[in-house]
């Protein structure tokens, strides 16, 4: 009985990539260069992470703050039942790595509140950004930080057997806000914030009915959007490039598939745009304190400099007990309170009495420094999260704004993607 024999030749080495490269236009350099960030790491998220791993994509972000629940684990590829508990992004980061076809692949996490926890200087050194996310107010502040950029996002959505896919890249497009109604995001702020503004403790989710499959269309067509973009990027002409301001729509119950185009809105409160150029990168971190940063602030330009706080200005300082009118210590940042915080401890777990708490605050970006203390406080204690932009103007006029970004931080938020770890 003979041998089967088998040629080899040197010429030529088989790669995971190999049927891609048969696609005329398509470059696995592009997709091993290509910077792409992921806002979710749930059902969606999961089955774009997946895609993205197994085509060898070079340089994967993961934003998220939940945690794995038992329910997830029917809709999520990347986690087990001995990850309950754990930390989705975190876990997300190690299965994609250890899933990549891409032996350089680099994967770094954020495990925290997207809105206030991600400084804008991310958002800015990615390619394309993937909105895989479940509620529509961080959908917005997603788009609003792609806007002001100028970069790609495509926006998933899943309910039963439905799904949405938005792809847009504000200014040659509409934005994802032009597409939303005022309606739909008065009913969410109705439900994660109080009347006056302040964070509700306990959210009344309303859960999605959802499985896998819809999951898994939307995130292969979000994934295969992102290629086509970033070969245009590279200046690869495709046959059918990705389209911009558009809107699908199928619901696999009857097999509907539709198409929109999304106008965009002339006074669209999300337009606004930063030149690239304008950034000045330094050496500021957000755990330089306020009076640090000032002192830098003030040697690099040669005037007095006041900061603007994100994602406002207001830094509440003290307020009076709801109950019984006693002053109570905050020295937070408005977004950070909950609207239950507002009781000294005498009176905490009264119950709400209805009335709108009392609260003394300070708008830094006015230049209020009367509270002193506050120079001690870290830019992150104050609001500011790392790798921001923050603008800054000059004290005494109004016009003169410079934008400012925190690039020490940059070590400490994308590590691997810089190799700076």
């Amino acid at each position: 009985m003979s041998e089967k024999i088998k040629i080899h030749s040197d010429k030529y080495q088989e790669t995971a990539f190999d049927r891609a490269k048969l696609i005329s236009w398509w470059s696995q350099d592009v997709v091993s260069s290509g910077k792409i960030l992921v806002a979710g790491a749930g059902a969606t998220g999961n089955e774009t992470l997946k895609n993205l791993a197994l085509m060898g994509f070079g340089n994967i972000f993961i934003c998220d703050m939940d945690e794995i629940s038992v329910s997830n684990l029917s809709r999520t590829v990347l986690f087990d039942v001995n990850d309950v508990g754990k930390l989705k992004a975190e876990v997300a980061a190690q299965r994609v790595k250890a899933m990549s076809n891409n032996p350089d692949c680099k994967v770094d996490y954020f495990s925290g509140d997207i809105v206030n926890g991600l400084g804008h200087g991310v958002f800015r050194r990615f390619d394309v950004i993937l909105g895989c996310l479940d509620n529509i107010l961080t959908r917005l502040n997603v788009n609003r930080r792609c806007c002001l950029f100028q970069k790609p996002y495509i926006d998933a959505g899943i309910s039963e057997l439905g799904l949405t896919l938005s792809v847009h890249h504000y200014p040659e497009s509409s934005c994802y806000e032009c597409g939303t109604n005022t309606e739909s995001i008065a009913r969410e702020r109705k439900i994660r914030y109080s009347c006056d503004v302040f964070k509700q403790r306990a959210i009344r989710e309303k859960h999605a009915a959802t499985v896998l499959i819809s999951a898994a269309i939307v995130s292969a067509l979000q994934v295969q959007e992102a290629v086509k973009i970033l070969h245009a990027q590279n200046n690869i002409a495709l046959e059918v490039p990705a389209e911009f301001g558009k809107k699908y729509y199928y619901q696999g119950t009857n097999h509907t598939f539709e198409r929109f185009s999304v106008p965009s809105k002339s006074n669209c409160p999300a337009h606004f745009s930063i030149n690239s150029e304008d950034i000045i990168e330094t050496e500021l971190s957000s755990r330089n304190t306020l009076h640090e940063a000032l002192e830098f602030l003030r040697e690099k330009f040669g005037f007095e400099c006041v900061i603007d706080t994100y994602p406002d200005s207001f830094f509440v300082t003290e307020a009076r007990c709801i109950n019984c009118g006693r002053k109570i210590t905050v020295n937070k940042p408005m977004f950070e309170i909950f609207s239950d915080e507002f009781y000294c401890d005498e009176c905490r777990g009264a119950g709400m009495s209805g009335y709108t708490p009392e609260y003394n605050y300070v708008n830094l970006f006015s230049g209020d420094m009367t509270e002193k203390h506050l120079l001690d406080y870290t830019l992150e204690q104050i609001g500011i999260p790392p790798l921001h932009v923050i603008t800054v103007r000059e004290k005494n006029n109004s016009e003169n704004l410079k934008y400012i970004e925190l690039t020490a931080d940059l070590k400490r938020v994308l590590p691997n993607i810089y190799g700076l770890s």
